[in-house]
């Protein structure tokens, strides 16, 4: 066989292995491995013993809004026991289901609000074929938080809070949402593309060429947007709202530096956190938790967003 024919198969087989690597960096993202609202509300009662028998009491309704791209989005409502017409709507991180928000949401009761949990698409008993790491996401909020005002009414005060993806999508739904009054946003990153780069080097050992450029094609054809089109840190320049950033430390997934920068450009209201005690990803709360709540506290009421003993 000429050598030319050996030549050809090899750059074949290189390109075949290239695009089936770009392929499955997509697929992770937009197709992931997800865990079951047992798994989840199993973990959450690991990390916090309890934190499930709270939910169970405070759970007031469970509800669905329909998606403008016609799927369901399963909703569960925590009503406080004060008389309180705040409300925080709250999106949970990439793979899980709204029980990563529970925590939050203890507290936030606490302080005396309302609380709007839901799963998010291709999560938890929510319907959706591919999650969009906040592109599509930010258009089920502001749903969501549509349907919220029709229920409890025009004088109702909302802010939103988000871990992870959920940060981005709250960060991202704001940018054109004015009924947002404040938003609470953890451990998000500031532009995906950045992030795809960090994690092909630091976790999936394979070079940002070509394989950023196959994933990032397939990413578009499932989901319509490129990576650089999913980016926080430039949808702060439509927002001026109270923002209250915070991430660990010790994150190795998403680093801390993706919020310190995105606190650096945002130029609204504003008051970072970033957890110690090795705080690893979506962990500050749960390692630092004192600190966590004085800062919450702190920022309500420096904003005055709601009153505080």
């Amino acid at each position: 066989m000429p050598y030319y024919y050996w030549i050809a198969i090899i750059v074949s087989i290189i390109f075949v292995a290239c695009v089936l690597a770009g392929l499955s960096v997509a697929l992770g993202i937009v197709k992931p491995k997800r865990r079951s609202l047992l798994e989840t509300s199993i973990l959450e009662e690991e990390y916090s013993n309890g934190i499930m028998d709270f939910y169970k009491k405070s759970k007031t309704n469970e509800y669905k809004v329909k998606s403008i791209f016609e799927y369901d989005l399963e909703v569960y409502y925590l009503k406080n026991k004060m008389n309180s017409n705040h409300y925080i709507i709250m999106s949970h991180g990439h793979t899980y289901t709204h029980h990563g928000c529970l925590k939050y949401a203890r507290m936030m009761m606490s302080y005396g609000f309302n609380i709007i949990m839901y799963d998010q698409p291709y999560h938890g008993n929510s319907g959706g074929s591919f999650t969009s790491l906040g592109h599509r996401e930010k258009d089920d909020l502001y749903r969501i938080i549509t349907d919220t005002i029709r229920r409890f009414g025009n004088d109702i005060v909302i802010g939103t809070y988000g871990e992870s993806m959920g940060a981005v999508t709250v960060l991202l739904e704001a940018a054109f949402d004015d009924r947002v009054r404040y938003i609470f946003s953890d451990c998000g990153f500031s532009n995906l593309s950045d992030l795809m780069e960090e994690l092909l080097k630091n976790n999936y050992k394979i070079p940002k060429y070509p394989f950023m450029c196959i994933s990032n094609l397939i990413f578009k054809l499932i989901t319509g947007v490129k990576y650089n089109g999913i980016s926080p840190i430039k949808a702060l320049k439509q927002i001026s709202v109270p923002i209250f950033f915070a991430h660990g430390e010790a994150d190795n997934f998403i680093s801390a530096d993706h919020t310190k920068k995105m606190y650096e450009v945002y130029t609204g209201p504003k008051k970072i956190f970033i957890g110690g005690n090795e705080s690893l990803h979506a962990s500050s709360y749960y390692k630092d938790t004192e600190n966590y709540e004085l800062s919450v506290k702190e920022f309500l009421k420096e904003f005055h967003i709601l009153k505080m003993n």
